[in-house]
């Protein structure tokens, strides 16, 4: 077992004293906060949230399920642009994106069969432009054998919340600095030009809707100020904890709404499915189709949670490329 893997595997044990980390500084976070409201198609430096300014009452005005499930990139395609160019400056790479996020981001049937060409697109041939722009573009160094697709992030993670991310206690040691946190790592390491970012599963059970709000605004803030593109989401609800989790979502899609950048509504997509997507023995892991193929896009595979998440996280990809190019 690697000293990474022993440091993440206690993050459930200690998700307790995440609680204490309001008011810590977090390592990385060093950009300039100029301009909360950002100006389309030109690219200042966002602002970085201050504690005590949650709005619980705007947040829980959100309809949840009056949200597409798809977002809309024309209405900000030249802030989003903005954002592409200042990472183009700053020397991203144009073909790779990472994942940020917990268990179910950090799965292997969360896009990784596509790097094994296990993937069938069904009626979604459109999708296989997508595949063509990630696939095979190394990730890291240009012999690690890693893509986009396969890339085992150090910013996804069993166990992580959005404080966890932002925390140089969870770096993996034989990769990252000293003080440098696991977002601020792996998009270092890495150079994407877009970074998939899906927190709440696990925030909801260790920290106030106050602290949710305010780390996963450091993380948009964060990954915007450093060039990459956030395409944020929503996730599934936690049987037993469903008030809490629509409270937590609606915080999602606000954060999205500030900061003016795309959200997947993974929430309402999964509404329909049985058991909401969500596998009744595992609850913070999603359903497989009785194949097991995830990465089926076939109707009636995609009545399964990774089936119907990885669809949208590459039709999201497809939209976003529309406008970026």
């Amino acid at each position: 077992m690697t000293t990474a893997t022993v440091r993440f595997s206690r993050l459930i044990a200690l998700a307790a004293l995440m609680m204490l980390l309001v008011g810590a500084g977090m390592p990385g976070l060093t950009a300039a906060a100029l301009d909360p409201t950002p100006t389309p198609g030109v690219f200042t430096p966002v602002a970085f949230p201050e504690e005590g300014k949650f709005d619980e009452d705007t947040a829980r005005s959100i309809d949840l399920m009056s949200l597409p499930i798809l977002p809309d990139f024309a209405p900000y395609a030249g802030w989003l642009r903005a954002i592409y160019e200042e990472g183009q400056r700053q020397g991203l790479s144009p073909d790779l994106f990472t994942k940020i996020g917990d268990c179910m981001t950090s799965s292997e049937s969360f896009l990784r069969p596509i790097a094994e060409g296990k993937y069938a697109l069904g009626p979604y041939t459109s999708l296989q432009a997508v595949i063509d722009r990630y696939e095979g573009k190394p990730v890291r160094t240009d012999d690690s054998g890693l893509d986009s697709f396969s890339n085992p992030s150090l910013a996804a993670a069993s166990g992580f919340n959005a404080a966890a991310v932002l925390d140089s206690t969870w770096n993996d040691p034989e990769l990252c600095e000293v003080d440098e946190s696991p977002l601020a790592c792996e998009l270092r390491l890495v150079r994407p030009a877009v970074a998939l970012i899906m927190f709440g599963t696990n925030d909801l059970k260790s920290l106030t809707p106050e602290q949710f709000d305010y780390y996963l605004r450091l993380v948009v803030a964060q990954t915007i100020n450093r060039g990459v593109i956030p395409i944020l989401s929503t996730f599934p609800n936690q049987p037993g904890q469903v008030e809490k989790s629509i409270f937590f979502n609606q915080i999602v899609v606000r954060v999205a709404q500030d900061y003016t950048i795309p959200l997947i509504n993974l929430w309402r997509a999964f509404d329909p499915l049985p058991n909401q997507g969500i596998d009744p023995q595992e609850p913070t892991h999603m359903t497989k189709p009785t194949s097991g193929e995830v990465a089926s896009f076939i109707e009636a595979d995609l009545q399964a949670g990774h089936n119907l998440h990885n669809l949208l996280t590459l039709q999201a990809l497809e939209g976003l490329l529309k406008v970026i190019g």
